[in-house]
Order: C-alpha cells, then sequence, then structure tokens
C-alpha cells in the first residue's frame, strides 16, 4: 500500500473525528415494518440507512406469537432494530474511521461497548490490512453511549436484560444461493423451514424453489445510502466489511418477527482459518466459530428469548459439504456461489471462489459433471495461476473470499492427480502438491469438530448423513 493512501487514513481520521449512531425509527405499513436509520460523520455528511421487514404471513406463527400485534414499541423489537444499527454502522464508519463513535440512542454496557469494539476491529481486519491500516484494537476506535454516560448504574440493568415471554417453534435458515445452504435445507427437510434471504436474487430464488419441504419463504430488504457509494467512488476509503454479522443481527429480528426457535447457519469449521497466515486477518471472521459464540453471548445478555443462533455444519469441512452436495443433484444446475456472477445467475468462471468450489466437488464429481455446471474446465485455465497457488498454500495467503483451508483444497488436488485427472494447473505444480504431506481425501471425510453449538437432534442428523456418505464412497 502506498504511503499516499497510508496518510489518507490519518488524514481522513483528522479531518472527521467523529461517527455518531444518531437514531433509528420504526413505522408499521400494511405489510412490513420499515426501518430507517440516522448516521452521520462529522464535517462530511449524515446517511440513511433503510431496512424492511414483511409482516409476517399468516398460518405460521406458533402460540404465544400474536402476528396482529404492533411492535413498534415492543422494546425488545426496538432493542434488536437498535443493534442492528450497530452493525449497519461499520458500513459507513469505514469511510474515514473517525477515533471516536457516539451512539446518541440505545443503551449499552461497559461490556456491550467492548464487545462492539471487538466485532469492528476482527470484522473490518480483511479491510485494514488492504487499505494498509496499522493499528490496535484499543486505538481504533473509541466507543461512547450518551444515554449510558447520562444514566450510569440505573440503566445497567435494563441495558444487559428483556425478559421475552413469547413462545417459539421452527427453523429460520438463511440462504445465499451456495452449496453450503443447499446442504442445510436439505438435511431439515422433515422440519418446519422458513427460508430467509437479504436482498433475494435470482439464484437464492431458485435454490429456494427446488427445496419442496419449506412452510414460507421470508426476504429482508435492506437498502444502503447513495451518498456512501458516491464517497465510496470519489476515493474515501473502502473495503470489506463483516457481512454475515449483519445477516445475524437481521436474521434475528425476522426470528423475532416470525417467531422461529432456531436460525440454522451453514457456516463450516473451515471458516475458523485466517486468510492472512499467522494472523487475525480472516475474510470470514463473522462466519468462525468465535463470532458465533460471541454472538450467542451477547444475544443472551441482551433478552433471554427462546431463540438461538447456530451453524448446523459447523461439525463439518468445506470438504465434507461438498461431498453431501454432490449427491443433491437437483440443484446442480441453479447453484451459485461465485459472488461476481451470482446476482447474474452464472459462474464467472474467472475468480477464487469459481475455482475453490471446481476443485472441492472434483472428488465427487466428474469433470462431465463438473463442465455441466461450470461450463469449462478451470484448471486448465492460465488466469487462475495466481488463484491456484494462494489456494493450495503455495503463495502465503489465501484468496479474500469465502474458501476452504490449504491442507483440504490440496488433498483434493493430490486426489484429483492421484486418480488420473490432468490439467494444466496441477502439472504445472505437480512437485509442490507430491510434496505436501498431510491426509488424504477419505481421512478428511471422516473428521467430526466438537466445537460447535448445534443441538443434539440436529448433529445427530449431520453426523448420518455424513457417515451415510462416507459408506457410499467407500464402496
Amino acid at each position: 500500500m502506498s504511503d499516499a493512501l497510508k496518510k489518507s487514513f490519518t488524514t481522513l481520521r483528522q479531518l472527521h473525528k467523529e461517527f455518531i449512531y444518531k437514531g433509528y425509527t420504526i413505522e408499521k405499513t400494511a405489510d412490513h415494518y420499515h426501518v430507517e436509520y440516522d448516521f452521520e460523520i462529522s464535517d462530511l455528511s449524515e446517511f440513511k440507512a433503510k431496512w424492511d421487514f414483511p409482516l409476517a404471513p399468516v398460518g405460521i406463527r406458533p402460540a404465544g406469537c400474536d402476528p396482529a400485534k404492533d411492535l413498534t414499541t415492543d422494546p425488545i423489537f426496538n432493542r434488536l432494530v437498535f443493534n442492528l444499527g450497530m452493525v449497519e454502522c461499520i458500513s459507513y464508519y469505514k469511510i474515514t474511521c473517525p477515533e471516536r463513535f457516539r451512539v446518541k440512542c440505545g443503551l449499552l454496557t461497559d461490556e456491550q461497548l467492548k464487545w462492539w469494539r471487538k466485532l469492528m476491529y476482527n470484522g473490518l481486519g480483511e479491510f485494514m490490512y488492504r487499505n494498509g491500516i496499522d493499528v490496535s484494537e484499543e486505538d481504533l476506535v473509541n466507543i461512547t453511549c450518551n444515554d449510558c454516560d447520562k444514566k450510569k448504574g440505573a440503566t445497567e440493568s435494563v441495558a444487559r436484560f428483556l425478559h421475552d415471554e413469547r413462545s417459539y417453534d421452527g427453523y429460520l435458515t438463511p440462504v445465499g444461493g451456495g452449496k453450503d445452504s443447499v446442504v442445510s435445507l436439505e438435511l431439515l427437510k422433515d422440519k418446519d423451514i422458513i427460508t430467509y434471504t437479504v436482498n433475494g436474487n435470482d439464484t437464492t430464488r431458485a435454490v429456494i424453489d427446488v427445496c419442496d419441504h419449506k412452510s414460507a419463504d421470508y426476504t429482508a430488504s435492506r437498502k444502503l445510502d447513495k451518498r456512501m457509494l458516491d464517497l465510496n467512488a470519489k476515493g474515501y476509503l473502502n473495503g470489506h466489511t463483516p457481512f454475515s454479522a449483519i445477516v445475524a443481527f437481521s436474521s434475528v429480528i425476522a426470528a423475532y418477527i416470525l417467531g422461529r426457535k432456531y436460525i440454522t447457519l451453514s457456516n463450516e469449521s473451515s471458516a475458523n482459518e485466517s486468510t492472512v497466515r499467522d494472523s487475525f486477518v480472516n475474510h470470514q471472521y463473522s462466519k468462525s466459530y468465535e463470532f458465533e459464540c460471541d454472538f450467542g453471548r451477547y444475544l443472551s445478555e441482551i433478552t433471554d428469548s427462546d431463540i438461538h443462533y447456530f451453524s448446523m455444519l459447523r461439525p463439518l469441512t468445506e470438504l465434507q459439504i461438498a461431498a453431501l452436495f454432490a449427491t443433491f443433484k437437483d440443484y446442480h444446475k441453479m447453484f451459485r456461489s461465485c459472488n461476481a456472477g451470482s446476482k447474474q445467475g452464472i459462474w464467472c468462471c474467472n475468480c477464487p471462489k469459481c475455482l475453490f468450489v471446481y476443485i472441492i466437488l472434483s472428488p465427487f464429481l466428474s469433470e462431465e459433471a463438473l463442465g455441466d455446471i461450470f461450463g469449462e474446465k478451470l484448471l486448465d485455465k492460465e488466469s487462475l495461476d495466481k488463484d491456484f497457488r494462494e489456494l493450495t498454500g503455495i503463495d502465503e495467503n489465501k484468496p479474500f473470499e469465502c474458501v476452504g483451508t490449504r491442507s483440504e483444497v490440496t488433498a483434493a488436488v493430490k486426489y484429483y492427480r492421484k486418480n488420473g485427472g490432468r490439467s494444466l494447473l496441477t502439472d504445472r505444480y505437480s512437485d509442490h502438491i507430491d510434496r505436501v504431506t498431510g491426509e488424504d481425501v477419505r481421512e478428511l471425510l471422516m473428521q467430526w469438530c466438537e466445537e460447535h453449538n448445534v443441538p443434539e437432534e440436529l448433529s445427530d442428523i449431520v453426523r448420518n448423513a455424513m457417515e451415510n456418505v462416507n459408506d457410499g464412497i467407500r464402496r
């Protein structure tokens, strides 16, 4: 990163010393709750971020949840909306990264303020790394809360806890359109599922349409302020933010509206590996087990609501998920994991995510089947040379994408070569591939990560599904 860009971070912080979360409004219309957030960067601009949450469809609410109730004055609903605003702030804060972050609405304890500082630092790890920003967690930002400062002590217990007497049931399953959420949907096929998306597109709709055992679909709408996009275009600081944390907080609001008990994510144990080797920088931080546990504790501190957030697939690796996904052939034509092409419903076939999915599926699908999905043989593409090196650990860092671990990618490539596979990239780096030691694909498929928050009933479903796949591979 150039000195000029490094200087811009310091200069911007000096020019714009404070980010302010000024407030939010909730309006109930005939068919949804409209939420508008009010943010400001001092001496630069105000911003309006907007969300729409549909009302609950008729007939899906469990006992104890009144679908006719207006939640605009409900204290728990307001607390959840306020906290979604806190994570939404990060997208706007990063424009100039002010040293001070002032919250003028809502209540936060000292521990909760520390929680948000940790999320901002780790969630912006990639952003800081790629912008050449070298700053400690303590020095990045000082978050203060006006209401808490004014009413310290008297509001500490209120900020920490709200009692929820409503009852909950069923599953809310976020769907991104890739192979992971497909596996969760299919493993939950005997359960009462509502699918959840943020700004759904043709890919997510196509995947959801294949799933014929859901009870309803639910899509929240998120709209960014155009002024932020304009500032990004003018060269203000920009980069990756923890989108999965936004999914987390917004999914709890959806679960509260819908009366859903379990929010079943599709994040795997592979998401825990750092992107930049031997550092905290992880493109998938808000998909990691660490964040999942932190988020669960945070929710339990603000309400005793019987809503549980966890990843259904946390005991598994990307390789194991690929093995399961390969058996769900009805989804092979319409799933998309490519960030560059998913909104258009295509595989771009020229990015590290496309190459990763191609490689991780290669032990379980024939080259003909992979060709039917991607339209070409990605391991023969010269343009993907750098991505191949990063995915297999030849280069120091992994691609800044949601991809598996270096070891499982290399194991998949070794399996490909062992079974007679030949390609431009695997031939070019055959010496490195053959030199790497470690477990092979069959051994990796037998693993089970004990660090997870999956209820026993559901972990048994995952384990049994994986055992059935392994039995089939052994035969």
